[in-house]
This record gives structure tokens, sequence and C-alpha cells, in this order.
């Protein structure tokens, strides 16, 4: 049988590469819905410009 030093060694090492994992695909989640953010945003401010626009040139 394996030590159960490097047992708990090796769980400890997996469970800390599997929460490194999980962080990152976390942090490419949260720039993904950034971007999104700052799009519908975006899009938002130049429909208010081209309402307001309108308004003004009537």
């Amino acid at each position: 049988m394996n030590d159960p030093s490097t047992v708990a060694f090796t769980l400890t090492y997996a469970a800390t590469l599997g929460v490194a994992a999980i962080m990152f695909l976390g942090q490419i989640l949260a720039f993904a819905v950034m971007l999104a953010l700052a799009g519908i945003v975006g899009l938002l401010a130049y429909g208010a410009q081209v309402v307001t626009r309108h308004r003004s040139d009537t």
C-alpha cells in the first residue's frame, strides 16, 4: 500500500489544482459577463443619444 502521508499529499495537491481550475473558469465567466454588460450599456447609450437627437431636431 501507499504511505498515508503520500496519499494525503496527493489528495491535497489534486484538490488545490481543482480549486484553481474552478477559480480560473470563474474569472473567464466574470470577464465574459463584464464584456456583455459593457456592450449592452453601450447600445443603450447609443439608443438614448439617437432618441434625444431626434427629439431636439423637431
